[in-house]
C-alpha cells in the first residue's frame, strides 16, 4: 500500500510497512488516536505559552518517538520554571523532556580586548 492509498482510505500503515506489503491499521485504532491527542495537547501547550503570563514565543515543542521535547531559551530561571510547570500540566501522562537554556544577561566582568 502506498502513502497515497493510506491518505485516500483514511488508514495508517503500521511501522515498518512499506510498498512491499505489511499491515494497515484502520484509522480508528488506538495508536493514531493517541498520537492525534498528543498533537492536540502540544498545540494547546503552545497557545498557553503565548497567551498566559509569560507570553513566550521562543519555545519549540515537538515529538520525538513517544516523548515530547520542549526546547529553547528562557530569559530567566522563573520563566523556565513556569514553562516547565505549564508543560507538565498540559502533557500530564506523556513523557516530557525539557531542554530550556536560561539566557545570561549579566554584564561582562572585564572589557573585551580587540586586536
Amino acid at each position: 500500500m502506498t502513502d497515497r492509498d493510506v491518505r485516500r482510505t483514511g488508514g495508517t500503515q503500521a511501522p515498518g510497512a512499506g510498498p512491499g506489503g505489511g499491515a494497515e491499521r484502520p484509522s480508528g485504532s488506538a495508536a493514531p488516536e493517541q498520537a492525534e491527542n498528543v498533537e492536540y495537547r502540544i498545540a494547546h501547550l503552545q497557545e498557553r505559552l503565548v497567551r498566559e503570563e509569560i507570553a513566550e514565543l521562543g519555545m519549540r515543542v515537538e515529538t520525538r518517538g513517544g516523548t515530547v521535547v520542549v526546547s529553547g531559551t528562557a530569559p530567566t530561571t522563573e520563566c523556565r520554571d513556569t514553562i516547565v510547570r505549564i508543560a507538565e500540566e498540559e502533557l500530564a501522562g506523556v513523557p516530557v523532556r525539557t531542554d530550556i537554556v536560561v539566557a545570561d544577561a549579566t554584564a561582562p566582568d572585564r572589557p573585551e580586548e580587540l586586536a
